[in-house]
């Protein structure tokens, strides 16, 4: 039993070029208001609103129509958001401009030179008298407590088709849990349907993790109000209570090991000729992609907690407990969240629901870090 600090890892990357000619585009999503598909993990970040708010800076005056109508063009246009509030200061970056080779050149040097991130710039098609935007998130966060990983026993994971998989997991069990109390906090538990929500603080102090496990599968916009209504009115119970907002003794928490590598096209959604307010001529998405590559696992072996070495703590807790035990256990379909303080929205939300972002379990094997 290893006790290292866990990390998380993501980088996104988001295209969109526009010109008065053709189209073309992929998966990730733009729908906030769509339950996910059952089985399929889904991704959604508001860097490519950013990216789309930059590229009608450019555009001559507002949206004035689209050819055929496009629910999702609406969407972007009418989304009411404080970009500052939301993004991560230092941890992102959008781009905007001509689409060509030296727009290109020029934006794959500031990245390399602000993120160390080499992309080619020829991702950036040059396109006469096209635009583009790029976008770029980074982000590591970095718990304050490490947490424990289970090396002998299998988290067994339902997804929302109802297929089981045994998966790799970190968390904490027994005595272990209190030394968390200051590192997690409990913002709601369900027992009876096995729905929580953890806030977990990152070294990043204006940062949280938040990891949602709600009882059915509910659409981003849902998990987005449902985690602000309990920010705002927190579990503050009597310690080692049922409501106790802290994690305390004989609590059991469990998350699967993520890693998520997808690369997703917008052009069909997208579709569409696109009329400004000032330019005669529309306008069409010609590319919109968005790459994005996360991990939440152990990284690095700094800060032993507690004797756990060679410990596993992830038995039966003793009985009769002196305080009321609660499971925190993510073996079914749930959203982490990455959220800045004052923020409305998470600038990074995954909904998890599918084996192939989760590490299938074998006996003394660590997942592969990147």
């Amino acid at each position: 039993m290893r006790n290292t600090p866990v990390t998380l890892n993501f980088i996104i990357l988001f295209l969109l070029t526009m010109t008065m000619c053709r189209i073309q585009a992929q998966d990730a999503t733009l729908d906030l208001e769509k339950v996910p598909t059952k089985g399929v993990s889904l991704i959604w970040s508001p860097l490519f609103q950013a990216s789309w708010d930059k590229i009608n800076i450019l555009q001559k005056g507002k949206i004035k129509r689209v050819v055929p109508p496009n629910s999702e063009i609406s969407k972007l246009e009418n989304f009411d958001w404080d970009e500052k509030k939301v993004m991560p200061k230092g941890g992102y970056a959008v781009y905007a401009g001509p689409a060509t080779q030296a727009f290109a050149e020029h934006t794959a040097a500031s990245i390399y030179r602000e993120f160390d991130v080499r992309l080619e710039p020829n991702r950036i098609p040059e396109v006469e008298n096209g635009l583009a935007a790029y976008g770029i998130l980074i982000r590591e966060l970095k718990f304050k407590r490490s947490f424990f990983r289970s090396e002998k026993r299998p988290l067994k994971f339902h997804s929302g088709t109802g297929e089981m998989n045994e998966v790799s997991f970190f968390g904490t069990a027994g005595k272990h849990s209190a030394n968390y109390s200051g590192v997690v906090q409990v913002l709601t538990h369900q027992p009876k349907t096995g729905s929580f929500i953890l806030s977990i603080s990152a070294e990043r102090e204006e940062e949280k993790l938040i990891v949602y496990r709600p009882e059915k599968p509910v659409s981003f916009q849902e998990a987005f109000k449902s985690v602000q209504a309990a920010k705002t009115e927190p579990f503050e119970g009597q310690k080692g209570s049922a409501t106790d907002g802290s994690l305390h003794r004989l609590d059991v928490v469990m998350i699967p090991y993520v890693n998520l590598d997808v690369q997703t096209s917008f052009k069909s959604t997208l579709s569409g000729s696109i009329y400004y307010s000032e330019d005669e001529l529309p306008w069409r998405v010609v590319k919109a992609f968005q790459l994005t590559k996360f991990e939440l696992h152990e990284s690095g072996a700094k800060v032993r907690v507690d004797t756990g070495i060679g410990m596993e703590p992830f038995g039966a807790p003793p009985t009769p407990p002196p305080v009321v035990p609660r499971k925190f256990i993510c073996d079914a379909p749930f959203f982490v969240l990455m959220w800045k303080s004052g923020s409305d929205i998470p600038y990074f939300a995954l909904w998890v629901d599918g084996f192939e972002t989760l590490t299938p379990f074998s006996v003394g094997h660590s997942p592969a870090r990147q």
